[in-house]
C-alpha cells in the first residue's frame, strides 16, 4: 500500500506550526542542517512528514488520471494528489499520450525512491514523460541541462561571500534534496565522469548526506523561487525524487550522432533504475498528432507517421545515418498547418536537417509514401553552377545584342 509521502509533493513549512515535534517549530529546521541546529535527523524527518501530511489531498485513481481505460496493477485504489496546484509542478498536456507498462513501472519505482534513468532515442519523449508524471502528480521540478560546464558546485552547492560574509549555498540538486522537488538531470552523459561518482550517496538514496562544498539559498522556500536572487549534513526529504535522461544510459557509445556524451562509471549506472524509451507505436503517434489540434487532415495525418516508420526501418537496418523522431514529426505537423504546403514543410521541419546520404534516401520514401516526387524550394535545386551557367548565357545574349 503506498502511502501519501510516496508520490506526493513537499508542504510548506507553515503547515507544521502548533504539533511540530521540532524544538521551536519549523523555523528550527528551515535550513535542514543537522549539526548547526542540534537538530536530530529523526525530528527532522518527522517535521518533514508533517509538512508533506498537512496539505489537503483529493484521492484520485491513477488511471484515470493518465487516461488509461482499466486500473493499473499495484494502483487499484486512490493514490492522495495535493488539492493545490504547486507553481513550479510541469504543465499538464492534456493530449499527451501515455505508454500503460512504463508509466505503471516509473510510477512503482518513484514511490519506493529509486533514482530513474530514461535511455532512448532523441526524441523519444524522455523528459516529456517525466515532466506529464509529475504535472499529473502536482509535483513541483527543477532541470538541469548536463553539459561539460555542469560542475559538482552547479549541483550541490558551494561556499561564497554574501552580504554578512561568507556563507554556504545550495546546488540545484542539493536544493532539491533538501525541499522535496523532484530533480531531473537531462542528458546526463554529457556529464563529466568524476562529478557523477561524487554524487553517489544521492544517487543510491541515502537518507542524510554530507556536502563537500556548497547558489540557491537554503532557507528560501521552494515557492518563492521564481522570484529567486540565491550546513553540511542535509537530510532527504521524503518527497525528493531524481530522474535522468540519456540517449546512451552511460555507456560508451561510437554512435557520432551523439557527440560529447562520456560513458559513465559502471557503479554510478548501477545506482539508477533504468527505463528504455521508445518511439510509440503508430496509432499513438497519430493519436499523438490529431492532439495537435493544427487542423491537418487525417489522411496526411497517417502518411507522415508511415514515412517515419519507413525511415526508422531504414536506420534499424543501417541504411540511414540518422533516425526520425517523434519531435520531428510534431514540427512537420506544425509547419504544415502554418504554410499550408505539405512539400516546403517537411523540408524545414526534417529534410534540412538531415545527412545529404539520407536526404537522397528521404527523397525515395518520400515518392514511396506519398506516390509522388518531394518538390524542393530553390535553394536546394539551384547551384551555383546553375547560376554561373545562366549568367554566361545572360552575357553571350548581351553581347549579341549589341553587335
Amino acid at each position: 500500500m503506498l502511502e501519501v509521502t510516496d508520490l506526493t509533493t513537499p508542504g510548506s513549512a507553515p503547515g507544521c506550526t502548533s504539533q511540530c515535534p521540532v524544538r521551536g517549530g519549523c523555523e528550527e529546521i528551515q535550513m535542514n542542517n543537522v549539526a548547526k541546529k542540534n537538530i536530530t535527523v529523526e525530528e527532522i524527518k518527522a517535521a518533514h512528514i508533517q509538512a508533506v501530511t498537512s496539505q489537503k489531498f483529493e484521492p484520485v485513481m491513477v488511471h484515470e488520471l493518465f487516461g488509461f481505460s482499466t486500473p493499473l496493477k499495484g494502483f487499484e485504489k486512490p493514490i492522495p494528489v495535493p488539492a493545490e496546484r504547486h507553481p513550479l509542478s510541469p504543465s499538464v498536456d492534456s493530449n499527451y499520450v501515455f505508454n500503460e507498462s512504463l508509466v505503471r513501472r516509473v510510477l512503482l519505482s518513484m514511490a519506493t525512491k529509486d533514482s530513474i534513468m530514461l535511455v532512448g532515442e532523441k526524441g523519444t519523449g524522455k523528459s516529456s514523460l517525466i515532466n506529464q508524471i509529475n504535472g499529473r502528480l502536482n509535483r513541483p521540478s527543477i532541470a538541469i541541462n548536463a553539459g561539460p560546464g555542469v560542475d559538482e558546485g552547479y549541483l550541490v552547492g558551494f561556499r561564497t561571500l554574501g552580504k554578512d560574509g561568507v556563507k554556504s549555498v545550495d546546488g540545484v540538486l542539493s536544493y532539491a534534496y533538501r525541499h522535496g522537488l523532484s530533480c531531473t538531470i537531462d542528458e546526463i552523459c554529457s556529464l563529466n565522469p568524476g562529478v557523477l561518482l561524487s554524487l553517489n550517496d544521492i544517487l543510491q538514496g541515502d537518507e542524510v548526506v554530507t556536502l563537500k562544498h556548497h547558489g540557491i539559498d537554503p532557507e528560501l522556500d521552494p515557492r518563492e523561487l521564481l522570484g529567486l536572487e540565491g550546513g553540511m549534513n542535509i537530510v532527504r526529504h521524503p518527497s525528493f525524487r531524481l530522474f535522468a535522461t540519456d540517449n546512451t544510459g552511460g555507456k560508451s557509445s561510437r554512435d557520432p550522432r551523439y557527440a560529447g556524451t562520456k560513458g559513465q562509471n559502471a557503479a554510478v549506472r548501477s545506482r539508477f533504475t533504468s527505463f528504455k524509451a521508445n518511439f510509440m507505436s503508430a496509432e499513438k503517434e497519430m493519436a499523438a498528432l490529431h492532439g495537435l489540434n493544427t487542423g491537418v487532415d487525417d489522411l496526411n495525418i497517417q502518411l507522415m507517421v508511415e514515412f517515419a516508420f519507413r525511415f526508422r526501418v531504414a536506420f534499424s537496418q543501417e541504411e540511414a545515418f540518422d533516425n526520425i523522431s517523434f519531435r520531428e514529426l510534431k514540427r512537420w505537423v506544425t509547419k504544415m498547418a502554418l504554410y499550408d504546403d505539405l512539400d516546403e514543410s517537411f523540408v524545414d521541419a526534417i529534410y534540412g536537417n538531415l545527412e545529404e546520404a539520407d536526404q537522397a534516401l528521404a527523397r525515395e520514401l518520400f515518392d514511396e509514401t506519398f506516390d509522388r516526387d518531394l518538390v524542393l524550394p530553390e535553394e536546394y535545386t539551384t547551384s551555383v553552377a546553375d547560376q554561373l551557367d545562366a549568367l554566361t548565357k545572360a552575357a553571350v545574349s548581351n553581347a549579341a545584342q549589341i553587335a
